[in-house]
């Protein structure tokens, strides 16, 4: 992979602008994708397979997968039940 080696000033503005909570729902929405695409990886599955596992579009996992869909506690919760794998964990309070 090619590093970046200028960025616009333009860019690099409007990315300052971005505030902090948007930049870190962003970085969730693209490691939990990541996470599922890992998953999948270990157990040999397709995003076809994955869609038809899970009753949807392959479109809509395409969505999914590119990182930038706002993932519901419900979706994250049916995801782990068809996959039997754990996509995100909570730290308990104890």
């Amino acid at each position: 992979m090619a590093s970046i080696k200028y960025i616009h000033p333009d860019f690099k503005e409007a990315v300052s602008a971005v505030s902090p909570e948007i930049k870190k729902e962003v970085g969730y929405s693209f490691d939990i994708a990541a996470r599922i695409r890992s998953i999948l990886v270990k157990k040999g599955l397709s995003q076809a397979e994955f869609a038809r596992m899970i009753g949807k579009k392959e479109a809509e996992i395409s969505r999914w997968m590119s990182g930038t869909h706002n993932f519901t506690i419900r979706t994250i919760s049916v995801i782990e039940t068809v996959l039997g794998e754990t996509v995100i964990s909570v730290k308990k309070p104890y």
